[in-house]
Protein backbone atom coordinates (compact mmCIF):
# COMPACT_ATOMS: atom_id res chain seq x y z
CA UNK A 1 0.00 0.00 0.00
CA UNK A 2 1.29 3.64 -1.00
CA UNK A 3 2.01 5.84 1.96
CA UNK A 4 0.35 9.03 1.58
CA UNK A 5 2.51 12.00 1.85
CA UNK A 6 2.86 14.02 5.12
CA UNK A 7 -0.04 16.65 5.56
CA UNK A 8 2.51 19.39 5.55
CA UNK A 9 6.44 18.85 3.86
CA UNK A 10 9.63 21.36 3.51
CA UNK A 11 9.21 23.71 0.18
CA UNK A 12 5.31 22.69 -0.46
CA UNK A 13 2.86 25.61 -1.53
CA UNK A 14 0.02 26.43 0.48
CA UNK A 15 -3.29 28.42 -0.92
CA UNK A 16 -5.63 30.34 0.81
CA UNK A 17 -8.51 29.76 -1.07
CA UNK A 18 -12.71 30.94 -1.20
CA UNK A 19 -14.73 28.34 -1.78
CA UNK A 20 -16.42 27.88 -4.72
CA UNK A 21 -20.70 26.75 -4.73
CA UNK A 22 -19.67 23.84 -6.29
CA UNK A 23 -17.13 22.83 -3.64
CA UNK A 24 -18.71 23.65 -0.47
CA UNK A 25 -19.19 20.01 0.97
CA UNK A 26 -15.00 20.20 0.88
CA UNK A 27 -15.22 21.75 3.99
CA UNK A 28 -17.90 20.60 5.37
CA UNK A 29 -17.05 17.35 4.83
CA UNK A 30 -13.31 17.71 6.58
CA UNK A 31 -14.61 19.73 9.21
CA UNK A 32 -17.32 16.78 10.01
CA UNK A 33 -14.51 14.36 10.15
CA UNK A 34 -12.41 16.20 12.34
CA UNK A 35 -14.65 18.04 14.63
CA UNK A 36 -13.57 16.85 18.18
CA UNK A 37 -16.52 18.11 19.84
CA UNK A 38 -15.29 21.43 19.87
CA UNK A 39 -17.08 23.43 16.94
CA UNK A 40 -20.83 24.26 16.10
CA UNK A 41 -22.24 20.86 13.93
CA UNK A 42 -23.27 23.33 11.31
CA UNK A 43 -25.85 21.82 8.78
CA UNK A 44 -24.58 21.56 4.93
CA UNK A 45 -26.68 24.37 3.64
CA UNK A 46 -25.06 26.64 5.89
CA UNK A 47 -21.73 25.90 4.21
CA UNK A 48 -23.39 26.41 1.12
CA UNK A 49 -25.17 29.83 1.97
CA UNK A 50 -21.51 30.73 3.12
CA UNK A 51 -20.36 29.81 -0.18
CA UNK A 52 -22.74 31.58 -2.23
CA UNK A 53 -22.20 34.88 -0.15
CA UNK A 54 -18.37 34.30 -0.80
CA UNK A 55 -18.18 33.76 2.97
CA UNK A 56 -16.49 30.47 2.89
CA UNK A 57 -12.86 29.77 2.75
CA UNK A 58 -10.38 26.65 2.45
CA UNK A 59 -6.64 26.12 3.25
CA UNK A 60 -5.38 24.08 0.18
CA UNK A 61 -1.83 22.06 0.16
CA UNK A 62 -1.36 22.79 -3.43
CA UNK A 63 1.58 20.51 -4.01
CA UNK A 64 -0.36 17.37 -2.07
CA UNK A 65 -3.43 18.57 -3.42
CA UNK A 66 -5.16 18.48 -0.12
CA UNK A 67 -7.03 20.86 2.47
CA UNK A 68 -5.53 21.23 5.50
CA UNK A 69 -7.59 23.64 7.23
CA UNK A 70 -11.31 25.91 6.82
CA UNK A 71 -12.87 28.73 8.30
CA UNK A 72 -16.47 30.44 7.56
CA UNK A 73 -18.09 33.73 7.95
CA UNK A 74 -21.85 32.96 8.74
CA UNK A 75 -24.99 35.19 9.11
CA UNK A 76 -26.86 34.96 12.69
CA UNK A 77 -29.86 32.41 12.42
CA UNK A 78 -31.89 35.16 14.66
CA UNK A 79 -33.78 37.47 12.43
CA UNK A 80 -33.38 40.47 14.64
CA UNK A 81 -29.52 40.07 14.43
CA UNK A 82 -29.22 40.42 10.56
CA UNK A 83 -26.04 43.00 11.56
CA UNK A 84 -24.26 40.25 13.33
CA UNK A 85 -22.00 37.51 12.06
CA UNK A 86 -20.44 34.35 13.16
CA UNK A 87 -16.89 33.84 12.81
CA UNK A 88 -16.37 30.16 12.72
CA UNK A 89 -15.65 26.74 11.69
CA UNK A 90 -11.61 26.98 12.01
CA UNK A 91 -10.12 23.39 11.55
CA UNK A 92 -7.12 22.95 10.64
CA UNK A 93 -5.58 19.50 10.41
CA UNK A 94 -3.91 18.76 13.75
CA UNK A 95 -0.73 17.85 11.79
CA UNK A 96 -1.18 21.54 10.09
CA UNK A 97 -1.09 23.34 13.51
CA UNK A 98 1.86 24.84 14.89
CA UNK A 99 2.60 26.94 12.09
CA UNK A 100 1.12 29.83 12.66
CA UNK A 101 -1.42 29.21 9.72
CA UNK A 102 -5.29 29.99 11.70
CA UNK A 103 -3.98 33.25 12.51
CA UNK A 104 -2.90 34.30 9.13
CA UNK A 105 -6.30 32.98 8.13
CA UNK A 106 -8.42 34.96 10.21
CA UNK A 107 -6.63 38.05 9.40
CA UNK A 108 -7.30 36.99 5.55
CA UNK A 109 -11.33 36.51 6.30
CA UNK A 110 -11.30 39.80 8.56
CA UNK A 111 -9.64 41.66 6.07
CA UNK A 112 -11.49 40.42 3.18
CA UNK A 113 -14.86 40.70 4.78
CA UNK A 114 -14.07 44.17 5.39
CA UNK A 115 -12.51 45.76 2.44
CA UNK A 116 -12.84 43.36 -0.19
CA UNK A 117 -15.79 41.64 0.17
CA UNK A 118 -18.51 44.38 -1.09
CA UNK A 119 -20.75 42.67 2.16
CA UNK A 120 -19.52 44.37 4.91
CA UNK A 121 -22.04 47.13 6.77
CA UNK A 122 -19.70 49.82 9.30
CA UNK A 123 -22.88 48.69 11.69
CA UNK A 124 -21.84 44.85 11.37
CA UNK A 125 -20.70 42.98 14.53
CA UNK A 126 -18.41 39.91 13.83
CA UNK A 127 -18.77 37.59 16.46
CA UNK A 128 -16.74 34.61 17.51
CA UNK A 129 -17.52 31.85 20.58
CA UNK A 130 -15.04 28.88 21.66
CA UNK A 131 -16.27 26.23 24.11
CA UNK A 132 -14.77 26.15 27.82
CA UNK A 133 -11.63 24.42 27.56
CA UNK A 134 -10.86 24.56 23.23
CA UNK A 135 -7.59 26.96 24.09
CA UNK A 136 -6.58 26.24 19.84
CA UNK A 137 -8.42 29.35 18.30
CA UNK A 138 -7.82 31.83 21.07
CA UNK A 139 -4.41 33.40 19.97
CA UNK A 140 -5.60 33.19 15.91
CA UNK A 141 -8.45 35.20 17.34
CA UNK A 142 -6.57 38.02 19.52
CA UNK A 143 -3.63 38.34 17.18
CA UNK A 144 -6.34 39.41 14.44
CA UNK A 145 -8.15 41.66 16.23
CA UNK A 146 -10.75 40.23 18.39
CA UNK A 147 -11.12 40.78 21.54
CA UNK A 148 -12.68 39.23 24.38
CA UNK A 149 -16.73 40.15 25.86
CA UNK A 150 -16.73 37.63 28.46
CA UNK A 151 -18.66 34.29 29.00
CA UNK A 152 -21.75 33.88 26.70
CA UNK A 153 -24.45 31.11 26.45
CA UNK A 154 -25.42 30.37 23.27
CA UNK A 155 -28.67 28.58 23.02
CA UNK A 156 -30.51 26.66 20.52
CA UNK A 157 -31.81 28.68 17.43
CA UNK A 158 -29.05 31.47 18.44
CA UNK A 159 -26.81 30.06 15.15
CA UNK A 160 -28.28 27.83 12.38
CA UNK A 161 -26.06 24.67 14.47
CA UNK A 162 -26.79 22.00 16.01
CA UNK A 163 -25.37 22.39 19.57
CA UNK A 164 -27.56 19.54 21.61
CA UNK A 165 -23.85 17.40 21.99
CA UNK A 166 -22.08 20.37 23.04
CA UNK A 167 -25.01 20.95 26.36
CA UNK A 168 -23.84 19.55 29.30
CA UNK A 169 -26.28 17.22 30.90
CA UNK A 170 -28.86 19.17 33.05
CA UNK A 171 -28.64 22.59 30.92
CA UNK A 172 -29.90 24.18 28.11
CA UNK A 173 -27.31 26.34 27.10
CA UNK A 174 -24.06 26.14 25.45
CA UNK A 175 -20.99 27.87 27.89
CA UNK A 176 -18.76 29.54 25.68
CA UNK A 177 -16.60 32.34 25.82
CA UNK A 178 -17.13 35.50 23.50
CA UNK A 179 -15.20 37.69 20.82
CA UNK A 180 -15.96 40.46 18.96
CA UNK A 181 -13.78 41.91 16.01
CA UNK A 182 -12.43 45.38 16.74
CA UNK A 183 -12.76 47.24 13.58
CA UNK A 184 -10.25 50.26 15.08
CA UNK A 185 -7.40 47.25 13.71
CA UNK A 186 -8.18 46.64 10.65
CA UNK A 187 -5.38 49.15 8.84
CA UNK A 188 -2.74 47.07 11.39
CA UNK A 189 -4.19 43.87 9.57
CA UNK A 190 -3.82 45.16 6.12
CA UNK A 191 -0.06 46.61 7.39
CA UNK A 192 0.52 42.91 8.68
CA UNK A 193 -0.64 41.01 5.37
CA UNK A 194 1.11 43.48 3.67
CA UNK A 195 4.73 42.65 5.45
CA UNK A 196 3.70 39.07 5.13
CA UNK A 197 3.33 39.09 1.29
CA UNK A 198 6.16 41.81 0.46
CA UNK A 199 8.76 41.34 2.93
CA UNK A 200 8.38 37.62 3.89
CA UNK A 201 7.23 36.89 0.45
CA UNK A 202 5.01 34.67 2.20
CA UNK A 203 6.90 32.13 3.63
CA UNK A 204 6.51 30.54 7.34
CA UNK A 205 9.51 28.43 8.28
CA UNK A 206 9.18 26.38 11.50
CA UNK A 207 12.13 24.78 12.82
CA UNK A 208 12.03 20.55 13.67
CA UNK A 209 14.36 18.62 15.09
CA UNK A 210 14.06 16.51 11.79
CA UNK A 211 14.45 19.51 9.48
CA UNK A 212 13.54 23.14 9.26
CA UNK A 213 10.45 23.04 7.52
CA UNK A 214 9.52 26.10 4.90
CA UNK A 215 6.17 26.60 3.31
CA UNK A 216 5.02 29.43 0.97
CA UNK A 217 2.01 30.78 1.27
CA UNK A 218 -0.41 32.24 -1.24
CA UNK A 219 -3.89 34.48 -0.54
CA UNK A 220 -4.24 36.33 -3.63
CA UNK A 221 -7.12 34.67 -4.77
CA UNK A 222 -8.75 35.95 -2.03
CA UNK A 223 -6.98 39.68 -1.71
CA UNK A 224 -4.74 40.70 -4.60
CA UNK A 225 -1.78 42.04 -3.60
CA UNK A 226 -2.72 45.63 -5.35
CA UNK A 227 -5.50 45.58 -2.61
CA UNK A 228 -3.10 45.48 0.04
CA UNK A 229 -2.75 49.17 0.48
CA UNK A 230 -0.83 50.63 3.39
Amino acid sequence: MALRPAVIRDQDRIDVRLTGEAEYLIPFTFIEALNEGTLFDRPAHAFLEAARERRLFHVLNRTTDNIIGTGIIQGSGDEKSTKQAEVGGLMFHPAARGFGLCSLLVKIMMVYAIKESDRDSPDEEYLAHVIDGNDLPLHSLLEAGFRPIGPVDVHRGDIDAVIDYMIKGGESVVHMHGFVFDREVIGKLVLSLWKFVNEDHGVITRSDPAGDIRMTVDFSQVIPPTDLKI
